[in-house]
């Protein structure tokens, strides 16, 4: 009986503990912490922060701690009170690539856990518009003419930028040298300049500067077209195979928060999603809503970082 009352009791402080934590957190706004300001990360965490707001009944505020690849942006949340109002929304590759190649100042499955994945990227290979080639096969052409190493740039060492050209260049039999920028926006600058031929990144990122026909896509990564740009098809589609990881966003939280506040959390970001408006706009910038449960994402991190993690151990690439 006096055991039967200790699981009763210790049962009653949880579900006070968490209720405390509830009232507390309904004063603070969501904090999207993110790793870098005004790329594709920032986009989407912008749109989906507008309809989370209505969903999660509180403001949400998008904040950018850069620095490290997002090491910075992770640790700060892994520091904050863990009560779900502070969030890491990220991209894939800080879960699935960073641990492969680096020693990261925290445990990142012990530390962190998944909330929910929110949009599947498309993801593309831009060149310089001033390249005379709109397929793959002719700027195969174009560079076997050259006869030299061509430069693709890459927002920094370590990431699926790196990889995917690594992949697209096996995939090509082109000589592709994988130049590392701080971020995606130098990167973009010095195609669209003609000093570097081109790049593999996430399309709204990309679309701007290819409705300006400053940049142009000759390929999209993965199997399917997009309807962003129902013009353009895969790689794959053109005869060339291996190019077919997609990238994703998710929301991670401080691995103490309760289990009870994820799955509020999962179904405030579920109904978001699910807005119609916002579907429309994020589909129209290239990017599928995908909401998942947090067991789900936790499964995907896992066979992401697996493949990927053989890519690497076969082509010997190092983070350099």
């Amino acid at each position: 009986m006096k055991k039967r009352l200790g699981v009763v009791i210790i049962g009653l402080a949880c579900a006070f503990a968490l209720l405390a934590s509830a009232v507390q957190a309904a004063d603070k706004p969501i904090r999207l912490v993110i790793f870098a300001a005004g790329g594709p990360v920032d986009f989407v965490a912008r749109q989906f922060a507008e309809k989370l707001s209505k969903t999660a009944g509180a403001d949400v505020i998008v904040e950018a701690k850069p620095g490290a690849n997002g090491i910075i942006a992770a640790q700060s949340v892994i520091a904050s009170e863990p009560d779900g109002t502070t969030l890491f929304f990220s991209s894939s590759g800080l879960f699935t690539i960073s641990p492969i190649f680096q020693k990261l100042p925290f445990d990142i499955d012990r530390d962190l856990i998944p909330v929910s994945r929110i949009v599947i990227n498309a993801s593309a290979v831009a060149i310089d518009a001033n390249i005379p080639a709109k397929t793959v096969g002719e700027f195969i052409a174009y560079a076997k003419a050259r006869n030299q190493t061509i430069d693709f740039g890459s927002p920094g060492v370590g990431n699926i930028t790196q990889l995917w050209i690594e992949q697209f260049a096996d995939a090509t039999g082109l000589q592709l040298m994988a130049v590392p920028y701080k971020g995606i926006a130098p990167v973009m600058v010095d195609v669209m300049g003609g000093r570097l031929a081109g790049t593999i990144g996430d399309l709204p990122a990309f679309l701007p500067h290819i409705n300006s026909g400053r940049m142009r896509v000759i390929g999209l990564v993965g199997e399917a077209r997009n309807p962003a740009v129902p013009n353009i098809p895969t790689v794959h589609e053109q005869g060339y195979q291996g190019l077919n990881a997609l990238s994703w966003y998710g929301v991670f939280a401080s691995s103490k928060t309760p289990d009870p506040l994820v799955q509020q959390l999962n179904a405030s970001f579920k109904q978001a999603l699910s807005d119609p408006s916002l579907r429309n706009s994020l589909r129209a910038a290239g990017v599928e809503p995908a909401a998942s449960t947090a067991a789900e994402l936790t499964a995907l991190v896992h066979a992401d970082r697996a493949r990927w993690a053989t890519l690497i151990k076969q082509k010997q690439i190092k983070m350099e």
